[in-house]
């Protein structure tokens, strides 16, 4: 089952602004928090981004260095 992330509309008094939320189907999506009843809307998250996470600047951005094969002098080299 998927798993929709959602954010409060207004900012919420006691809630979290953005919460979690396992549903069946996308038809199936909430208007309302559950705890407190305030309006929310379905935000698309970073897993479903599509983006490429193995990208030269995402892995400088997350910490990870990239290191590629040197045909030339054996071993590897640094790219980031």
């Amino acid at each position: 089952m998927p798993i929709y992330e959602y954010r409060h509309v207004d900012k919420p008094e006691k809630c979290r602004e953005i919460f979690e939320i396992i549903e069946i189907s996308p038809k199936d999506s909430i208007r309302k928090c559950p705890d407190c009843g305030r309006p929310v809307e379905r935000i698309l998250s970073k897993f479903s981004s599509h983006e490429n996470i193995l990208a030269t600047s995402n892995l400088k951005d997350k910490g990870f260095t990239k290191m590629v094969k040197d045909n030339e002098k054996g071993g590897y080299r640094k790219v980031v």
